[in-house]
């Protein structure tokens, strides 16, 4: 059982959701790096249109190739040997694997009739636009892979291991969560609410966002939550930090002692650890107008 302390609603994985998380955290980390090996391979070897046209679909699928054997290497280590390439990919992938569908969508509308064009700075100017638009498609295919595989082991008789979210879960967790957002859930029923959201559905990175944001995450049990999800709220933590020092410097009060330790309580008070940075800039701001 793995345990978390949102502001005292206490948040529980059973083994079973906790060893689908680890697959999922796995393959959403899988499907970061791949995504960027394509962005940064299609960067550096194709220069037109034409050749994103003739090249991009073979790079992405070689890519999502080399992940499927990952993927069978992950069902194996759960004791099932009767799955191979072929079979996973067949019976278990198709219906998760959208590449190539989304791929001609945009050869007919974008990369066709873009790529024998003369004017060469119009070309180039789809040509990122459109790698990055396939860097999402093989995203979203290396992570959904996660999906055939808790349903490989599932049919294969696996047992302590969770199935997804289902769609009523999901529907649950978000009624509960708009209405927490909206204030209509008394303070008597806030923790036990937020511990149903959470587990109802842990995969709403907002959830976190607005949690951190409106309750505060103290203990950084919250960072500690999403970091065991496979997100990073870090960069979220650091963007509220901007927005508040913006705000205190447009209400300035004069006082740079002042407004460091608000800096310090605030970092705190959301679980940001690089408190030292934004007092510096506080700093650096003052002298800079007193320059």
């Amino acid at each position: 059982m793995v345990k978390f302390d949102i502001n005292g609603a206490i948040v529980e994985f059973d083994e079973k959701k906790d060893n689908y998380n680890s697959i999922r955290r796995l393959f959403k980390s899988y499907a970061r790096d791949l995504s960027d090996t394509f962005e940064d391979e299609c960067l550096n070897n194709i220069q037109s249109i034409k050749q994103l046209s003739d090249k991009g679909l073979c790079i992405g699928e070689a890519l999502i190739d080399d992940l499927l054997r990952k993927a069978i290497e992950c069902i194996v280590s759960y004791g099932i040997i009767t799955i191979d390439f072929s079979t996973f990919k067949e019976i278990y992938c198709e219906k998760y694997l959208d590449l190539k569908r989304l791929f001609n969508n945009l050869n007919k509308e974008i990369l066709v009739p873009n790529r024998n064009k003369k004017n060469s700075h119009i070309k180039n100017l789809e040509l990122k636009p459109s790698i990055k638009k396939l860097k999402g498609y093989i995203y979203n295919d290396c992570f959904n892979i996660h999906c055939a595989v808790v349903d490989a082991l599932i049919d294969s008789g696996i047992s302590n291991i969770d199935s997804q979210i289902n769609e009523d879960s999901i529907k649950k967790s978000n009624a509960l969560f708009n209405n927490y957002k909206d204030g209509f859930i008394s303070k008597t029923d806030e923790c036990r609410v937020v511990k149903q959201i959470i587990e109802l559905n842990p995969y709403r990175q907002d959830v976190y966002e607005f949690l951190i944001k409106e309750d505060g995450d103290f203990s950084k049990e919250v960072e500690r939550l999403t970091e065991y999800l496979g997100y990073d709220i870090k960069p979220y933590k650091a963007t509220l930090m901007d927005i508040y020092i913006k705000t205190l410097i447009e209400n300035n009060v004069g006082d740079i002692e002042i407004e460091k330790e608000k800096v310090k309580k605030y970092s705190k008070y959301i679980g940001c650890t690089d408190s030292s940075i934004y007092v510096a800039r506080i700093d650096a701001i003052y002298t800079f107008e007193n320059a």
